[in-house]
């Protein structure tokens, strides 16, 4: 394995046995092709939910946002015993985290969201001197390259992702197909950033309305699950169907379709029900 590229602790996994547990888990090869490791890395993160229960159960056990933050080994080892995932800021972290420790340049990238500047982020991880685009948040897991000039276009069982360059390939929007429905969801800068940038943007998710609800979402089997407050939907390409849960079947449908452990659901949930977040 090559240095890793970066020092900080958020973007470093130093437990050797974690990170080959994961890598047996998920069937990553550090010995393959440089693009067959990178794709089967992308592939091992679409098995974590984007969920924010571990977020708001850390943040109720902590003082500050500082030291609730969830560092790759701590994202890993949860996923293993519990199932859990993360937000976006965490899963860019802990995914940048694996490629370093395997050798490759993979950087943050900080994206706008209708409700602000820097409320999302993905990574950019570099293959024949192209950045290729990942975004665990936003259920990105095809490496495609950051475009410059021409939009691209990336074909998903449930929905179409149109990534558009704008001010000459600075930044890039991300928009969504569904059904002939064209909206735009978020725009990613170009440029990286570095460490604190990005841990001080992490640390101001700690603020936003979300932490007071669970949100979870994820892709299996072809379909698009999606839960928040509590609604839920499942979108196929052909249709979406949303429903609205009692208490009994929101905390079913988190352990049975988003894949976390009951003891984490149901300590997120008294969480929230007690309004301590």
């Amino acid at each position: 394995m090559m240095r890793p590229v970066h020092t900080a602790p958020i973007f470093r996994c130093k437990d050797r046995v974690l990170l080959d547990r994961f890598c047996r888990r998920y069937r990553i090869h550090p010995g393959d092709e440089p693009l067959a490791v990178i794709e089967q890395c992308a592939k091992a993160f679409s098995a974590l939910p984007y969920e924010n229960l571990t977020k708001i159960i850390k943040s109720d056990s902590v003082l500050s946002p500082n030291s609730a933050l969830r560092f790759p080994e701590e994202v890993l080892a949860d996923h293993l015993k519990w199932g859990t995932g993360g937000t976006c800021f965490s899963l860019t972290a802990a995914l940048i985290a694996v490629f370093n420790e395997l050798g490759f340049n993979a950087q943050p990238l900080l994206a706008d969201r209708h409700y602000g500047t820097d409320t999302h982020c993905g990574l950019a991880v570099m293959h024949d001197k192209q950045g290729l685009l990942i975004d665990p948040g936003y259920l990105l897991f095809i490496p495609t390259p950051l475009p410059a000039v021409t939009s691209s276009v990336i074909a998903l069982d449930y929905t179409t992702i149109e990534l558009c360059p704008l001010e000459g390939g600075n930044r890039i929007e991300l928009a969504t197909v569904i059904r002939g429905c064209r909206k735009v969801r978020l725009t990613y800068k170009r440029s990286p950033v570095d460490a604190a940038t990005f841990e001080r943007a992490w640390m101001d998710s700690f603020t936003w309305e979300m932490m007071t609800y669970p949100v979870l979402t994820r892709c299996i089997a072809g379909r698009h699950l999606y839960f928040q407050g509590t609604s839920a939907s499942v979108r196929t390409s052909e249709k979406t169907e949303r429903f609205e849960l009692e208490p009994s079947e929101q905390l079913a449908f988190v352990r049975e379709k988003m894949g976390v452990a009951n003891d984490v659901v149901l300590e997120a949930w008294e969480v929230i029900r007690h309004g301590a977040t």
